[in-house]
């Protein structure tokens, strides 16, 4: 039986535990990143606050080209051109991609955009690919609803999607290879920042028209 002291010691450290699980909160802020395919390379912004996020396709003149807005509690995507004030609903009718995928979690460390990053290899020698995260975890709770939403087929998305465990964590780095080592893509965090997103930011703006396919 035991003693009062470590009793009482038990029951505090479990009130504590209960406490730091309860005071870790979803990420909300700023995620800043490139795209590298090839010769071609595409800033992106990922504005995070609860089930929703804003993307940002940001142009070479630092302008912002296009806009998704992405609700990943009802699984929604809406388009916005800020140039022609449209928006447009993105109807999600493809169908998931099945790929077999053997991982490694590894014990290898880095530091990327302020976060100390593990790597993971996911390989599919079927599909002529290996794909190394670095990934950061900080309660990134946004990011596989996010994936899931979007849907899409490239496949630093879709092995990503085929990992155990991989909520609350984000890849802070991926870099997509055929198995002979060609790097095919790249997908690298510059920065990330922890702030208050006012609920506007994921809102049609005012004045912007329904583009209606005929």
């Amino acid at each position: 039986m035991q003693s009062v002291p470590t009793f009482f010691r038990s029951i505090a450290l479990a009130a504590g535990l209960m406490a730091l699980a309860v005071h870790a909160q979803p990420f909300e802020g700023v995620v800043e990143f490139t795209k590298t395919t090839g010769p071609v390379v595409t800033s992106y912004k990922y504005f995070v606050k609860g089930d929703r996020v804003r993307i940002e396709e940001i142009g070479a003149r630092g302008e912002v080209q296009g806009i998704m807005l992405v609700d990943t509690r009802d699984k929604t995507v809406t388009a916005i051109s800020p140039e022609r004030k449209l928006y447009m609903d993105v109807p999600n009718m493809r169908l998931p991609k099945d790929v077999v995928v053997t991982v490694q979690k590894t014990s290898e460390m880095k530091d990327i955009a302020g976060y100390k990053c593990e790597k993971w290899l996911v390989k599919s020698p079927k599909e002529d690919r290996q794909i190394t995260y670095w990934v950061a975890a900080d309660e990134f709770s946004f990011f596989v609803p996010l994936l899931e939403t979007l849907n899409r087929k490239d496949e630093q998305a879709v092995f990503f999607l085929q990992v155990k465990d991989n909520g609350g964590v984000f890849p802070m780095l991926g870099v997509e290879q055929k198995m002979d080592g060609a790097e095919v893509s790249r997908l690298e965090v510059t920065r990330v920042t922890k702030a208050a997103q006012k609920p506007t930011q994921f809102e049609i703006p005012a004045g912007y028209n329904k583009f209606e396919r005929n």
